[in-house]
Order: C-alpha cells, then structure tokens, then sequence
C-alpha cells in the first residue's frame, strides 16, 4: 500500500506542481468518487419501494445534521491547525467532536419513532465523522490519498448495496452509508498514520476572531444542504427521494471547496471549478428532469419529476453560496455574519406559513438560498468598501 501512496503522490506532483492542476486532480478523482454514490442510488432506487426510500432518506436527512454537528465547523479550522504544527490544539477539538457526536446520536433516537434495531447502524456515521483524520491528510495536500479513500469508500458501499438489492435486506439498506464511513475512517487512519510530514504551507494560525467567523461559516455550509428539508418537510417520500439527488451535488460541492480552500485558491479558476460543475447540473435538472429521474429510480413519479425541476436552481445557488463563504470566511470583520446567517435560516423557517404542497416546499427552499446569496454577496461588498474607505 505504501509504495501505492508514494507512487499516486508522485503522479500527483507532476500533474500538479509542473501544470499547476491541483483543483482538477481532485476534482477528476470526487468526480469517479461521487459516480459511486450515484451508482448506490441507482441500486438502491430500482430495488426498494418509493415509501421504504422516503422513510430511510428522512433519517439519513437526519444523520446528516448530526455529522455536520459533530463536525461542528471544525474542518478547515483542523487544517489551518495542522498547517501550523497546532497538534495539541487539534486534538483538543478531536475530543469535543466525540462528545458531539454522542450528543448528536441520541437527539436523532429521540427524533425519530423508527424501532432503534431497525436504524442503529446510522448511529456509526456521526462517530466515524468525529474520529476521521481526513483533516490532517487534506492539510498536507496529500490529495492523492484523499481520492483512493473517497474511491474505496464508495466500493465498499456499492459492495453492501449490491447485497443489499439481491436480497432486500432492509438492514443491508441501513448498512450501506455505515459502511462507507467506517471503511474511510478505516483507510484515514491508516494513511495519516504512515504519512511522512511534508512542509507545511499554511498561513499562519488563525486568531481566535478569525477562527471563530470560519466555524460559523463551516457551519452554516454543513447545514444548509440538509436543514430546510428538515425544518419544511411535511412529510412527502418524493421531496426527499429528490432531495437525494441533491445532496450528490452537494457532496460534489463540498469536496471541491476543500480543496479550493486547502490550497488557497482564489480568482476566476475558484469561480470556474464551483459554478461550472453545478451550472451543468442545474441545466440538466431544468431540461432533462425525466431522463435524470429514470436513471435514479424505477418507475419514478410525475410528482417526484416536478419537484425535480422546480429545485433545478438548487446546486448552482449552493455554488454560489460556497463561493461567498470562501471568500469570506477567514475575514476577521465577517466573523458574525456566518451565525448570523445561521441563526437566520433556522429562525426564520419556524415563522414561515406551511407551504402546503411538496412543490411549495421546493419552491420555498430554492428562494430561501437565493435570499441567502444575496445577503452573503451585499455582506462582502459592504465589507469591502469598508476596506477601501479605512
């Protein structure tokens, strides 16, 4: 396995360092990595019926705002830490994670009326997130090895769905996103373990103004793809079948604005690398919702096909969104504007009026991001022409 990693490292440094193609490396390899979790949808879609799907992507929903719990906004900040040699400083927040997690994991059994020997296997997903070195291999831009555990992690989900799909297993369906992160957290640990320590490049440390904005940011942008279908469900399968369709642009999204953001990357190749790829999706979501919805699932609803097409907006508005959040989210003088958002975005579904029919609440969550970009983007402009006036 070792001389494997040097040799992917080795590559990597050639494409990367003499052609300056960092951001297309990676993005190349979450491309093959995410074509996994498609193929998992796909497995799962045309083998299990459209109620059992919506009740187990309700919970993974769920699941989902506990990882981003348990992460807590940690993750760029653990990178920054570690750039800088800030060990110590980085496992301290390590050990809160962990504490997170549990915390995180017994809301969700408080939350859902599911009997606990049906879903208990989602309960790995929010410790695994806590205990994953990731951070500390993104942070000395081992990509390479980033990718292989990306790729294998998906393998060993497709692995369990395709047992999963011949069988019907309802505790092979809940076994399959476990499985995917126990076996990266598994690769993670192997790889940080034998990584040689390379020279960092980090800037230096960030303050605790600085690392306070960057949480609440991170923060914010592990919630958002989950936390309105949450907050505005009113109970459809359809609008989280679709939603799972949405949340593989948003895994796409996240893996490249962490490498965006682990090598500092910024100007038009930034903007190119998040709205191109989520551009093209949107596209096909507004013009093709029949043909991408026949893919996914068997037999899939003229319901669920409109509410497709009613969020086609969604992915390109999450670029947008990500690209404000890099740009501002190390900025000392926007460090409340992340919780402030945050706070908005929570507070604000619980005032607003049922939407009534699964298509509003699409509807609704779409102009809820628009909303936000434009608060993020008039927060930026003011921001700088502060700079420029002071």
């Amino acid at each position: 396995m070792k001389p494997f990693c040097r040799a992917m490292d080795k590559w990597q440094t050639i494409i990367g360092i003499r052609a300056g193609l960092y951001p297309l490396w990676l993005i190349g390899a979450n491309l093959v990595a995410r074509t996994g979790g498609l193929a998992i949808l796909v497995l799962i879609g045309h083998s299990y019926s459209q109620a059992e799907l919506g009740t187990y992507f309700k919970l993974l929903a769920l699941i989902g705002l506990a990882v981003t719990a348990t992460q807590a906004g940690s993750g760029p900040l653990l990178i920054r830490l570690t750039q800088n040699d800030a060990l110590r400083s980085a496992m301290l927040i390590v050990g809160i994670r962990v504490l997170i997690a549990l915390i995180a994991s017994g809301f969700v059994v408080a939350a859902t009326s599911l009997p606990f020997a049906k879903f208990w296997p989602l309960l790995l997903i929010p410790i695994a997130a806590a205990l994953s070195p990731d951070w500390l291999i993104t942070a000395h831009n081992r990509f390479s090895r980033i990718s292989i555990i990306a790729v294998i992690g998906q393998g060993a989900g497709i692995t369990i769905a395709v047992c999963a799909s011949l069988t019907h297993s309802q505790l092979g369906l809940y076994f399959i996103a476990p499985a995917i992160s126990l076996s990266s957290l598994l690769l993670a640990a192997f790889f940080a373990y034998r990584s040689s320590q390379p020279r960092l490049i980090g800037p230096s440390s960030p303050s605790q103004t600085s690392a306070f904005g960057l949480v609440g940011f991170t923060l914010l942008a592990g919630f958002l793809p989950n936390i309105d279908f949450v907050l505005l469900d009113i109970a459809d399968d359809a609008l989280f079948l679709a939603q799972r369709v949405f949340l593989f642009c948003a895994g796409l999204n996240t893996a490249i604005a962490s490498t965006l953001f682990a090598k500092q990357q910024s100007g038009k190749l930034r903007d190119i690398w998040l709205l191109a790829p989520m551009g093209l999706v949107s596209g096909l979501l507004l013009l093709w919702p029949d043909g991408l919805a026949h893919l996914v699932y068997e037999a899939p609803s003229t319901h669920l096909i409109n509410i497709l097409q009613i969020g086609a907006a969604w992915p390109l508005l999450l670029a947008v969104l990500t690209r404000q959040l890099l740009i501002m989210q190390e900025a000392p003088d926007a460090r409340w504007v992340g919780w402030l958002c945050l706070a908005l975005v929570l507070s604000s579904a619980f005032v607003l009026p049922d939407a009534i029919t699964p298509s509003n609440t699409m509807v609704l969550i779409a102009l809820r991001l628009a909303v936000l970009s434009v608060v993020l983007v008039a927060c930026q402009k003011v921001l700088t022409k502060r700079q420029v006036m002071a």
